[in-house]
């Protein structure tokens, strides 16, 4: 009888000892295990990404340097594209955000003018796009009008920032804290909120 309570004891323990290692694996990789081929470059390089308006602010400059912001924004509202949202989640440092094992590549949704865009971070390429996108982890509330504004502002995370304070642009977490942290979102999130 004290065998039986014995071999019964030992499976039991074995079970825990099993879960408590898959716990602590699976929370390496939510917490801790960063995607390894993020989009970085070795040498120290960097990347220079031609902000998407600057035609538009070249042919509305006059002779003095000065540019014409109203007819800037009005032209850029029209010509909008995926560009425009790829240049700005640059700018916010959505190229920290990192893989999850366990929830997949980083996903943000724009509302423009009730417009739907998507951006997913994949193989450390931005993909962006019109539509929504399934299981995103935020949600981006903005017009078309303040997306050329943030573009056309000597600082784009600066003037994001406020736009967020003064109620002009909307940031909406979808997804869990646990699922934001482990791709990288709250430092972001948080510094837009702050």
């Amino acid at each position: 009888m004290v065998s039986k309570n014995k071999k019964f004891f030992k499976i039991k323990l074995l079970i825990i000892v099993i879960v408590l290692i898959f716990i602590l694996v699976a929370g390496y990789f939510v917490f801790f295990n960063k995607n390894p081929s993020k989009s970085s470059n070795t040498n120290g390089e960097r990347t220079v990404i031609e902000n998407p308006v600057k035609q538009i602010i070249i042919k509305n400059t006059d002779s003095s340097g000065k540019f014409n912001s109203q007819a800037v924004v009005l032209e850029g509202v029209k010509e909008f594209n995926g560009d425009y949202i790829n240049y700005i989640l640059l700018a916010l440092g959505i190229g920290n955000l990192d893989k999850s094992a366990i929830f997949g590549n980083p996903k943000i949704e724009f509302l423009l003018d009730n417009e739907a865009w998507n951006s997913e971070l994949k193989d450390g390429s931005l993909i962006t796009k019109p539509g929504e996108i399934e299981k995103k982890d935020l949600r981006i509330t903005m017009s078309k009008e303040e997306a050329v504004k943030a573009l056309i502002s000597s600082d784009i995370s600066q003037f994001m920032k406020n736009s967020v304070i003064n109620g002009r642009t909307k940031i909406e977490m979808i997804a869990g804290k646990p699922e934001l942290y482990s791709k990288g979102y709250l430092k972001m999130y948080n510094s837009l909120k702050s």
